[in-house]
């Protein structure tokens, strides 16, 4: 090939497919999706009939009685578990102030703010301290 060619490469292009129309649900597919349609409609109508009659009405004060009641007791031992472990905390807390030794730990308090305190005062005085001149 010279460089006087030119060299030309042609792409077919394909045609698109068409885009499809969507379009109902037809025979099984829809026949299938009724069904179930009508299925759930008539589960929501029992179930609206049922709660609406005394056997309903009865059935739901029974349930709210027992959740009522499991709450209660949930509650209970919630609050049971609270005071075991107040007093627990309460039972250490007297436990460790007896066995305290607060004359040792008052002289040791003492004893670190004495020395806070002189160290402070140390550099207090060296401020206040004239320097002595050199003759």
């Amino acid at each position: 090939m010279s460089e006087e060619e030119i060299l030309k490469i042609e792409i077919p292009i394909e045609e698109e497919p068409p885009l499809k129309v969507e379009t109902p649900k037809s025979g099984a597919k829809t026949a299938v999706s009724d069904t179930g349609r009508k299925i759930a409609g008539l589960a929501k109508d029992a179930a609206q009939h049922a709660a609406q009659s005394d056997v309903g009405r009865k059935a739901a004060g029974k349930v709210q009685e027992v959740t009522d009641r499991g709450v209660r007791a949930v509650g209970t031992r919630m609050a049971d578990t609270a005071e075991d472990q107040a007093r627990q905390t309460v039972e250490a807390m007297q436990k460790r102030l007896k066995e305290t030794d607060w004359e040792r730990e008052g002289k040791e308090g003492l004893a670190s703010g004495l020395q806070w305190l002189s160290g402070r005062l140390k550099d207090w005085s060296d401020r206040v301290t004239p320097d002595k001149e050199q003759d």
